[in-house]
């Protein structure tokens, strides 16, 4: 990003109209009123300057704190490179500020490729989109009638990453091209209904972190490759979760579930975990790792080979009834990012190292242990010491 005393010569201002970034803070920190007026004016006479030119790419990086956001100049920069011949828009602004989108941007650039408005974007009066090019969006909307529009006139749509920033209410997310999804939710604090009907998506992100949620199951979901579901709900509202996750059960590589939704799984009363018959890799990530839990999901998972616990520590650890088919079988690599000595986490270590038949290696953290002090040396002595089920197993310390 140049410096802001560096902008004005004829060369700087001739490239600017292609990749446009808009610096409101100097090395020493935010700029003044006069400061933001110029620079502001700068922008302008470039724009201005090259109103005739072909726009391919425009990027505007807009903070204004504690400055009055100029709403106006931002519409008048983006209506500057509205045409046929623009490939991507990038506009990334302050909080949740609503800008008004010019509604010639949804009908004039038919060559757009990659658009993102992460901003609280809202459109003028929309009659229709045309977005024939279009293969990555990037939104943080108030109106979910905006999004829907979008979807409608973008018929090759391949990426879709949406933030929320008000209450949705109800809300679809219906594309017949869409391969990768991002769905963000922080804000919403009303009981919500969204559903997702993608029959090409490969990739789901899901990070809802509101008490007051419902989600309805995720239609459609055969080709999906991987999944990472961040979700949290309180009371009543816990059932959509394991609602969700039986209409992920169909994903074939990867599955990351967080702490928030793990809890609410743990916590959830009179639900059977689904069967993901097609996972290869699990990720869980713990505050503190329930063993009834982790095993039932062992369980679930007959093909499993990879897995992968991040944090936290055993909790009540407990010997299960049976052995996992997994484990016994498919089992070759297992993760566990933070290890302390606690006597819950070697047992479950002990464990999976007897009855992982198939196993090839353990990779072991330390948590606040050096691996080459005394203490990190003893612990990996004991480790080492422990029982194997498989005669490929080799041990890491990290």
């Amino acid at each position: 990003m140049l410096p802001l005393s560096q902008l004005a010569s004829p060369l700087e201002r001739s490239s600017i109209i292609q990749l446009l970034h808009v610096p409101l803070r100097q090395p020493k920190g935010f700029l003044d009123k006069k400061g933001h007026t110029r620079f502001l004016a700068l922008v302008n006479e470039v724009l201005l300057h090259h109103r005739r030119a072909t726009v391919r790419k425009l990027r505007i990086r807009y903070y204004s704190f504690p400055l009055e956001f100029d709403d106006a100049a931002l519409k008048a920069w983006v209506c500057a490179a509205i045409g046929p011949h623009l490939e991507e828009l990038k506009v990334v602004s302050e909080g949740w500020k609503l800008f008004m989108v010019p509604s010639g941007l949804f009908t004039c650039c038919t060559s757009l490729v990659n658009l993102e408005l992460t901003c609280s974007s809202d459109a003028e009066e929309l009659t229709q989109v045309r977005f024939p090019s279009l293969k990555h969006l990037k939104l943080v909307f108030c109106n979910p009638n905006l999004v829907t529009a979008i979807l409608s006139g973008s018929p090759i749509l391949e990426t879709l990453d949406l933030g929320v920033a008000r209450e949705l209410r109800v809300f679809k997310i219906h594309s017949p091209s869409l391969k990768r999804l991002y769905f963000c939710d922080l804000r919403s604090i009303r009981n919500e209904l969204v559903e997702i009907n993608t029959p090409l998506l490969e990739y789901l992100s899901l990070r809802i972190c509101t008490s007051r949620y419902q989600l309805t199951s995720v239609c459609n979901s055969h080709n999906l490759v991987g999944a990472n579901i961040d979700c949290y709900a309180e009371g009543i509202y816990v059932a959509y979760i394991p609602k969700l996750l039986k209409s992920l059960c169909n994903v074939k590589s990867s599955l990351v579930l967080h702490p928030s939704t793990i809890y609410c799984l743990v916590h959830a009363t009179q639900f059977d975990l689904p069967e993901f018959r097609y996972l290869l890799n699990l990720e869980l990530l713990n505050r503190n790792l329930n063993t009834r839990f982790l095993f039932r999901m062992l369980e679930r998972c007959p093909m499993l080979q990879v897995l992968t616990i991040h944090q936290g520590t055993v909790h009540a650890w407990t010997k299960p009834t049976n052995v996992p088919y997994c484990l016994a079988s498919k089992l070759s690599i297992v993760n566990f990012k933070t290890y302390d000595g606690n006597k819950d986490d070697k047992e479950l270590i002990a464990y999976i190292l007897q009855e992982g038949l198939a196993l090839k290696s353990i990779s072991i953290g330390f948590d606040y242990v050096p691996v080459n002090s005394e203490q990190g040396q003893q612990m990996i002595n004991e480790l080492s010491h422990l029982p194997k089920g498989s005669k490929m197993c080799q041990l890491y310390f990290k």
